[in-house]
């Protein structure tokens, strides 16, 4: 939506935020109601966020910036410095930045290429610290015992359902995915006791830069991938970017999951992952909480959308199945291991 110049508040917000940048728009373009593009009297095109950042989060974004800028990553969006230098304007307690606008080209090889800028990003800013394991070992030794927990509910909730005679379409949903949640179950079982074998002999970590949200919105391909919006970006283990990226990614239903696990190996070659990265980003991405919350709130509330609950539990089952496919491609690729041997 094209915003007038007439008495729209927005627009005389944003025309105060510019002029901090010294910029006179000509056309003012609401993308969403925290994004605006700007086009200026010499044709410059630039995106202006209103964003989520506070005064607390703003120093570490503006950490960000500057790691950006001494690792030399271009896949990180630059951010104009205002007249006075500052990386944001700060108009009625809302903290404002501008960057450019860039425009998206169609290119079939933008997972490879994405795999490759965000594995360049988490190596770049890779460092390695030492760890002590024992009370991380202990939490996956609890979360082991929880597992057992939950796969009991899991199937008291299928029988439950299946004693009545005519089922709801959720609840012959549940029953239906039944064996895909019992291959989780055993896959994490088996996972989590790889993990812990892997962490005795561990003494260090690495953490890297992640973005924090990372998912397609926060995803250009112009004439390169670009990453924007690292209003949550935080350090941690890469592994972490990878789980929220491909929670968010899996969830349509014609997403092409092949050309995801096939083209993981373009991160690898940027970024390096040890097995217990390798295990630990499995069980992350099978963790079946998401699923159980969702037959839960079903339970407790009956009165919601049948539609709605179907519909989120079949995204949650995507996620899981997608799970398991990739862990699968991890045994076969990094692990000369016998899945027998686990199976006692």
């Amino acid at each position: 939506m094209v915003l007038n110049f007439g008495g729209d508040n927005r627009v005389e917000t944003v025309r105060n935020v510019l002029q901090s940048y010294g910029v006179y728009p000509v056309e003012i373009e609401s993308i969403t109601n925290r994004l605006y593009k700007i086009t200026d009297m010499n044709h410059y095109q630039y995106a202006l966020k209103k964003s989520q950042l506070t005064q607390e989060t703003v120093a570490f974004w503006e950490q960000v910036l500057h790691i950006a800028n001494e690792n030399k990553l271009p896949s990180i969006v630059p951010v104009y410095l205002t007249r006075q230098g500052n990386f944001y304007h700060e108009l009625e307690g809302q903290l404002f930045y501008l960057t450019p606008w860039f425009e998206e080209v169609d290119d079939s090889l933008v997972t490879e290429k994405l795999y490759q800028a965000i594995g360049h990003i988490h190596h770049s800013t890779k460092k390695v610290q030492p760890i002590s394991t024992e009370s991380i070992i202990s939490s996956f030794h609890r979360y082991k015992q929880e597992l057992e927990t939950v796969q009991s509910t899991h199937l008291s909730y299928v029988e439950q359902f299946e004693q009545k005679r005519y089922m709801s379409p959720f609840e012959l949903l549940v029953c239906t995915q039944y064996q895909i949640l019992e291959k989780v179950f055993f896959k994490l079982n088996w996972r989590l006791e790889q993990l812990i074998v892997e962490l005795t002999d561990t003494e260090s970590w690495s953490v890297s830069l992640c973005h924090g949200d990372l998912c397609s919105e926060h995803v250009i391909q112009a004439n390169q991938i670009l990453f924007l919006n690292w209003e949550k970006a935080y350090v941690d283990n890469a592994i972490f970017d990878l789980v929220t990226f491909y929670k968010a990614k899996v969830v349509p239903y014609d997403v092409s999951v092949d050309n995801l696990i096939d083209s993981f190996v373009t991160y690898t070659k940027e970024n390096e992952l040890q097995k217990s990265e390798l295990f630990l980003l499995a069980i992350y991405l099978m963790d079946p909480a998401e699923y159980m919350e969702l037959i839960q709130v079903y339970q407790e509330n009956p009165n919601v959308s049948m539609m709605e609950q179907v519909k989120h539990l079949q995204q949650a089952n995507r996620r899981l199945v997608f799970a398991l496919q990739f862990s699968d491609y991890v045994e076969s690729e990094y692990e000369s291991l016998d899945l027998d041997e686990f199976e006692s």
